[in-house]
């Protein structure tokens, strides 16, 4: 078979922590090199800590059969890179005509020459996570763009103080929307809040929101069992649980100063852009004071500095504090 030259550059680069960008894009990558060729004929992938140049490079070198180039997939390629950096450059110096090789990697650093011939012969795709003040108008694009639905600011804001601020795991959020959207008899073109409070419910939002309102009514029993099930349910809750608490306090005493300097509670939700659950959350301030607002801050700040210096685990601590919330001491955590 006579060698036919890709219509497509010999290189492309995907790199970044946002895990769903990065998933996108090599599919769109691998749709707009193949065309309509027969994936089994003409892509291979590798594994990156188990990749071994000679194997890649013959695999690009390889004469494509039924398809006008072959595409060579290199999954968490960063050891990848490491140990074959030069022998890369050597090869990009005069790529396979018919080879195209993808690289799927955390960082792809600019400065380093493998990242200068990349940027000059292919195409590098950065995949960072969306920076948060950005998130908003990432977020109500990527639902337009991917699913021709629309995302109003508020709703995208929402969707953030439920699910975090994540880009990646937003974006995953919105595709199943859109799935629970497209089934039938839900068939509709925006995405409302209903939609997002129904279908985005497990979650530190709603976890943090569960204690918190057992907290405010001391009942220590429910508390307790409600932090135990967010913490065993989620094993990275732990990491993340004290400044999730700590998010959510702050948001109860600027409600309760608002409150006491005469603020109706329409205003207090508008302000504080309580999207979800807001009478609830204008019972929970009216609950507690000031002072009471400010213990619990203290003691939220006190059980972080604790865990990360080896006083003790953010579960002891998280548990510690609730008891000593309820009998009002919660300062001295």
């Amino acid at each position: 078979m006579p060698k036919t030259k890709s219509s497509s550059c010999p290189i492309h680069v995907v790199f970044g922590k946002d895990r769903r960008r990065a998933i996108d894009t090599v599919h769109e990558i691998t749709r707009s090199v193949l065309a309509d060729a027969d994936p089994q004929l003409s892509l291979r992938h590798f594994e990156g800590p188990d990749a071994v140049l000679a194997d890649v490079l013959d695999e690009l070198r390889t004469l494509p059969f039924l398809s006008p180039c072959r595409l060579v997939v290199i999954k968490e390629a960063d050891p990848f890179i490491s140990n074959y950096r030069q022998k890369l450059e050597k090869y990009l110096e005069k790529p396979s005509e018919t080879g195209v090789l993808l690289l799927v990697a955390d960082s792809f650093p600019g400065n380093t020459r493998l990242a200068k011939i990349a940027k000059q012969i292919g195409r590098v795709y950065p995949c960072e996570l969306v920076k948060p003040r950005q998130l908003n108008d990432y977020l109500r694009d990527y639902a337009a763009r991917t699913h021709q639905l629309t995302l109003d600011r508020n709703t995208a804001a929402l969707l953030i103080s439920l699910a975090g601020d994540n880009s990646g795991q937003l974006s995953a959020e919105i595709d199943k929307i859109a799935t629970f959207l497209a089934s039938p008899g839900r068939r509709r073109s925006k995405i409302t809040p209903a939609d997002i409070e129904a279908l985005v419910g497990n979650n530190r939002h709603y976890d943090v929101f569960n204690v918190i309102d057992a907290l405010t009514q001391s009942d220590i029993g429910r508390a307790l069992e409600r932090l135990d099930r967010m913490l065993s349910q989620d094993r990275n809750a732990e990491y993340s649980a004290v400044g999730a608490f700590a998010w959510y306090f702050r948001r109860l005493y600027h409600a309760r100063l608002m409150l006491d300097r005469g603020a109706p509670s329409a205003a207090v939700i508008k302000q504080l852009r309580v999207w979800s659950q807001p009478d609830q959350f204008i019972r929970q301030a009216q609950r507690m004071n000031i002072s009471r607002l400010a213990q619990a801050l203290k003691g939220l700040m006190n059980i972080d500095f604790s865990s990360k210096t080896g006083g003790g685990s953010v579960k002891s601590g998280l548990e510690k504090f609730i008891v000593q919330f309820c009998h009002g001491h919660a300062a001295t955590v």
